[in-house]
């Protein structure tokens, strides 16, 4: 049974009530990250020396982003000081709290930065950062990928080879590792170093977030400073992500790739959720005309993958090589040296045995003394 900052927390930011085990799994890791600068409780402080953050701060904080997302990162800011003053918090406080509630409300990170660094970044994926004087809607925008016009036709062609994309080939074939990314922007981000690609895995959000835009005729189609206006993100990119994960990658009925997303719950943590597909109508995910405006460039580059069969150990790696174009020249001259030194000491060798055998010759018919 939910506990009762779980059904305060569940109602404000996901719009109804339920378990949502992944969601507050992450929920409870992102304070315990911040337990350092103080502590949240809802009554009594346990720490005598650490003042207490409730559980409501994270909820207005969220309803400050909803309600001005046209603000800048430092009004934003300034606005939840504002409306927190009884609290008294601290700068470093107000941050952590801002931090939180964009995690836990629209599921992006805002400054990956601070626990990386700027030069971060995951294969060709570098990620956004909220800017001091940056508008949070603008913020949210730059951080997910856009299909442009003239690749429509490509991702196209991809959904329509969809089946070449289910989990287990891309294990199998490619020797691809599944990890679960808290951060939906880095959803289906591939890392080459390490034969990775991140999903973002908390389908229990997605689904409950597409919930809030069921009732809503011809929302479909609306983009995301609308959206936050709403305290949520587009429908079109939350129903992209599900279905990239149940109608693509883990597809329903596919019972191999089914084996690989029960061992994901079971010991990496993906939610549950995942393993429950239930579709939306909006979107028509059943028909085979699902369109991607969000995902399309990067499920385009794992089908890219997937038809390049890049080598996988140090020997095909060594055979790929070889034979390259770049290196078909430097090749073929090594051959012709490695022929003709092989050549002149084969004409060496043979002259001289023909030396041995002409003295074993002489020897033979030298006349006796």
């Amino acid at each position: 049974m939910a506990t009762d900052y779980k059904t305060q927390i569940a109602d404000s930011l996901l719009g109804k009530t339920g378990e949502f085990d992944a969601f507050f799994r992450l929920y409870d890791e992102l304070l315990n990250i911040g337990s350092r600068s103080f502590v949240v409780q809802i009554n009594n402080p346990s720490q005598q020396n650490s003042r207490p953050v409730s559980h409501d701060s994270i909820i207005i904080a969220a309803k400050v982003l909803k309600a001005q997302s046209s603000l800048s990162l430092k009004d934003t800011k300034e606005a939840i000081q504002k409306r927190l003053s009884a609290q008294k918090l601290s700068s470093l406080e107000v941050d952590i709290v801002l931090k939180v509630a964009v995690q836990l409300a629209f599921m992006v990170h805002p400054n990956v930065y601070d626990s990386h660094g700027p030069a971060f970044r995951i294969g060709s994926y570098r990620p956004a950062s909220w800017l001091s004087e940056e508008s949070f809607t603008d913020f949210v925008s730059k951080s997910f990928p856009h299909v442009s016009s003239t690749r429509i036709l490509r991702v196209q062609d991809v959904l329509a080879e969809e089946k070449s994309l289910k989990a287990w080939k891309l294990k199998e074939r490619l020797g691809i590792k599944f990890r679960p990314t808290n951060n939906l922007a880095e959803h289906l981000v591939f890392d080459p170093d390490s034969q990775s690609l991140y999903l973002f895995h908390h389908a229990g959000y997605l689904k409950a977030h597409l919930d809030l835009w069921e009732p809503k005729k011809n929302s479909r189609d609306i983009g995301i400073g609308e959206a936050i206006a709403d305290g949520t993100l587009s429908p079109r990119l939350l129903a992209e992500t599900l279905h990239s994960l149940q109608s693509i990658l883990f597809r329903w009925g596919d019972e191999k790739s089914k084996v690989i997303l029960n061992e994901l719950i079971k010991k990496q943590g993906f939610d549950s959720s995942c393993a429950i597909h239930e579709g939306y109508r909006m979107f028509k995910d059943g028909t085979g005309d699902f369109v991607y405006t969000f995902w399309g460039e990067r499920l385009a580059s794992i089908h890219d993958l997937m038809r390049e069969r890049p080598p996988r150990t140090k020997f095909q790696k060594w055979i790929k090589w070889q034979t390259t174009e770049r290196n078909f020249f430097l090749v073929g001259g090594l051959a012709l040296i490695i022929s003709a030194v092989v050549g002149i000491l084969s004409l060496g060798l043979s002259g001289f045995q023909a030396y041995i055998a002409w003295q074993a010759w002489k020897v033979a018919n030298q006349p006796p003394t």
